[in-house]
């Protein structure tokens, strides 16, 4: 491009207040770009997002696939698709449900900043839900830490008895953790079932859901 194409782009620009001008004569990028930013992320809305994801998840699996998102120190389910192998649940679109016992959960948990992490064991109730439960912050904090290396989550009849759940984190455009994708089964299906293939399939929904909100691996 020639000197003067350039110039008449970056003056085009520079006078639609999307780059400021310094002193050396240089640009660089205005702040009204964080604004036109902001106003498309306040207009992303999570579930049409993820929808397609989450039905070709369902689809190889064909287990009940739950969208969530964080809300303090709950789970919010924004979303539940249920396969062809479904079991009945008590999970329903708009249900709180904790993060310390639920695979999703403790998906989200594995990924918070550690201050907020450490807040959440020293506040949390964590009380008895079914046979395999982990009660004790410092039990979970250590699972948590082998989430991380996995980059999955599993809830092996920690929430509901009969149940076993797989979960994997969403994460923003700031590379903060949002949400979570889980699948649930019975625990008579996951030991008939390649649980580390459907791992996989759980993670690369997740992944390919953070990337449509800006993430960066």
């Amino acid at each position: 491009m020639s000197i003067s194409n350039a110039y008449k782009y970056l003056d085009d620009l520079y006078r639609g207040e999307l780059l400021t001008k310094n002193k050396d004569r240089t640009y660089i990028p205005s702040f009204k770009l964080v604004e036109y930013g902001s106003i498309i992320l306040k207009k992303i809305n999570l579930r049409d997002l993820a929808q397609p994801h989450l039905v070709d998840l369902m689809v190889k699996t064909g287990q009940t696939v739950h969208l969530v998102v964080k809300d303090g120190d709950e789970g919010v389910y924004i979303e539940k698709i249920e396969g062809p192998h479904s079991l009945p649940m008590m999970s329903k679109i708009g249900m709180r449900m904790n993060l310390y016992a639920t695979g999703f959960g403790k998906a989200i948990l594995a990924y918070l900043p550690q201050q907020e992490l450490e807040e959440y064991l020293r506040t949390a109730q964590l009380e008895k839900r079914a046979k395999n439960t982990i009660t004790d912050p410092e039990k979970l904090k250590k699972q948590l830490s082998e989430i991380r290396k996995m980059g999955y989550a599993v809830d092996n009849e920690e929430n509901e008895n009969g149940i076993f759940c797989i979960g994997a984190p969403i994460f923003n455009y700031d590379n903060q953790v949002i949400g979570a994708v889980s699948i649930s089964m019975s625990t008579s299906q996951a030991k008939e079932t390649k649980v580390d293939e459907y791992a996989r399939f759980v993670v690369d929904c997740t992944r390919k859901i953070s990337r449509l909100l800006g993430y960066k691996e």
